[in-house]
């Protein structure tokens, strides 16, 4: 057994994170997150299907299941890479959903199925040559970051030898080319999956996308995706990427490293009526953006920052409960004709807070007409913001602790654009609120020379400032408009949240469907030990927590699993 891995996030990067300015170590974090995350994940898919569908597990879920644990023994990081494989998500949910009975899933026979073709990618990919025969339930061989097979009528089982697939009367390279065939039972076809690489003058911050338009999992951003895309599409997605990321590269070359690591797959979308663009992200998805095909690239470089921002929030409230689980009420926005409830209004804000030193740039690098159409762009999202930001701060009973601070760091960013927000400043999340009178924190007032007043309004935008992200270390510090900060001694202050992602019910069967222990210190520290390679029951525990709690939503208990060797990335 290993000791407990936690995943360790400064409180200047989840002021970062708040800003739409991740730092480095906290996209790790994030990352380390998500791992951690489908781990348990699968591991429960494991235990319940075992138990409660014993006749499908036994048809190709139980071998899946074996080269996993191979695959994750051999190599870890490749391993890594294929959990993390975007819609993988979404099939360990639907798996689990319809194995808890909390959703309907009329096939759960072919999902299930499916953990045969995931754990045989995982295991090429941690170079194991397995031979074993699969059933194929619906005629396609799903085998993910490797692409899939559409198999011929008639064909139910298959055999998979080392890096060939055996029909039979001919063999299918899975790492040839893309190729079709006609024999006796009909035409087969693979598709290699397409990968689109933008270079740029920094090599590190180039995007690299898979382009996802096979993936039978795909179909979860709200809007019908596109079939197979041609070279002609492909040749036509790479031109207006080039165009997008060169410039987002001249106005914010700070911003392009972090969606390079955080956006990896391009789902392509049907355009809306009239041509309109559409796009997308799923918090189930990690990395996903589901985009419409568009032509102006200063349209899809916005696009690329609000749906990072998207995916990057999501990956941290997998982490840590910033609005009140429990909270029912809704509130009109002004970016959509609906009433949003709470998570719904702090997730638009902040990715359209993410927009705001876009335009800003866009403004004061154009001239003429286009300069006041950026501006007017600048003006609406600002006060968009402006009006959420005041919905969420007349709602702080239903933030936690951490979401409070998470929304004073979005009223400072935007009131850095001359957007006043107004209204009583919280001093920090663990003082000035009932939402953080447990945690025991030392706060000591030091004056600071020459700080600005905390919004100090302005009557245009302000020009374009450092987007480098924030430094790596160091307490948390929140400034007020007397020119006094509080700065957090580092200590052991905590804040518990338990979250359900897969299901309704609590069950020690249903255990991947609670959020592990989470301490925050200086911010959080996030305990995701994990037994899911043991074989047998999983070693699932709860302990009484160490501090008692305020609030009624946040629950009790701390979920521990323990790995027999690291994560992926930890010596």
């Amino acid at each position: 057994m290993t000791e407990p891995m936690a995943l360790r996030m400064t409180a200047d990067d989840f002021a970062a994170l708040a800003r739409c300015r991740p730092g480095a170590p906290a996209l790790a974090v994030l990352r380390k997150g998500q791992t951690s995350q489908r781990l348990l994940l699968l591991k429960g898919l494991a235990d319940s299907a075992r138990g409660a569908v014993p006749h499908l597990w036994g048809e190709g879920a139980s071998l899946g299941w074996d080269l996993c644990v191979q695959a994750y023994a051999a190599n870890p990081r490749a391993f890594e890479t294929v959990l993390l494989h975007p819609h993988a998500g979404v099939w360990l949910r639907r798996c689990l959903r319809a194995l808890h009975g909390t959703c309907a899933d009329d096939d759960l026979a072919v999902d299930l199925a499916r953990l045969g073709t995931f754990g045989y990618a995982a295991a090429l990919r941690a170079g194991i040559r397995p031979r074993l025969d699969l059933p194929a339930r619906d005629r396609l061989l799903w085998l993910p970051t490797l692409g899939g097979v559409r198999l011929p009528e008639g064909v139910s089982t298959v055999r998979l030898d080392g890096w060939s697939l055996e029909l039979p009367d001919r063999d299918v390279n899975l790492r040839g080319s893309e190729r079709e065939n006609g024999h006796r039972y009909g035409p087969a076809r693979r598709f290699a999956p397409h990968r689109l690489v933008v270079p740029s003058r920094a090599s590190r911050h180039r995007l690299s996308l898979v382009v996802e338009d096979t993936d039978p999992y795909r179909n979860v951003h709200g809007f019908p995706v596109q079939p197979r895309q041609t070279s002609v599409q492909l040749a036509a997605w790479h031109a207006v990427l080039e165009q997008a990321w060169s410039l987002l590269n001249d106005l914010m070359p700070g911003r392009t490293a972090d969606c390079a690591a955080l956006w990896s797959a391009l789902v392509p979308l049907q355009p809306g009526p009239r041509g309109r663009g559409r796009s997308s992200s799923t918090r189930e998805a990690y990395g996903a953006v589901a985009v419409a095909p568009e032509q102006d690239p200063v349209r899809l470089a916005e696009t690329a920052l609000h749906e990072t921002s998207h995916i990057a929030l999501a990956a941290l409230t997998d982490l840590v409960d910033l609005t009140d689980p429990h909270d029912r009420t809704h509130h009109k926005v002004g970016w959509r004709p609906d009433p949003r409830p709470l998570n719904a209004v702090l997730t638009g804000a902040h990715a359209h807070l993410g927009l705001l030193d876009f335009w800003s740039r866009v403004y004061h690098t154009l001239d003429g007409e286009p300069a006041r159409a950026a501006e007017a762009r600048l003006d609406r999202y600002g006060r968009q913001v402006v009006a959420a930001l005041r919905v969420l701060r007349r709602n702080k009973t239903a933030l936690t602790s951490w979401g409070t601070y998470f929304v004073e760091c979005m009223t400072d960013e935007a009131e850095l654009f001359g957007f006043r927000v107004g209204g009583p400043r919280a001093i920090h999340p663990s003082v000035g609120s009932d939402t953080g009178r447990s945690t025991p924190v030392r706060v000591v007032r030091v004056e600071t020379e020459g700080a600005p007043p905390s919004g100090a309004a302005r009557g245009r935008p302000p020009p374009p400032r450092s987007t480098s992200s924030a430094a790596n270390g160091g307490p948390a510090v929140a400034a007020h408009g007397d020119g006094t900060v509080d700065r957090v001694e580092e200590g052991a202050w905590a804040e518990r949240s338990v979250r359900r992602w897969a299901c309704d019910g609590m069950s020690n069967a249903a255990y991947c469907a609670q959020k592990p222990f989470t301490f925050l210190s200086p911010l959080f520290e996030y305990q995701a030990d994990l037994t899911w390679l043991m074989s047998g029951q999983s070693n699932w525990s709860h302990r009484e927590p160490l501090l008692p709690e305020s609030r009624a939503h946040r629950r009790r208990g701390v979920g521990r699993v323990v790995l027999p060797r690291p994560l992926p990335g930890r010596g």
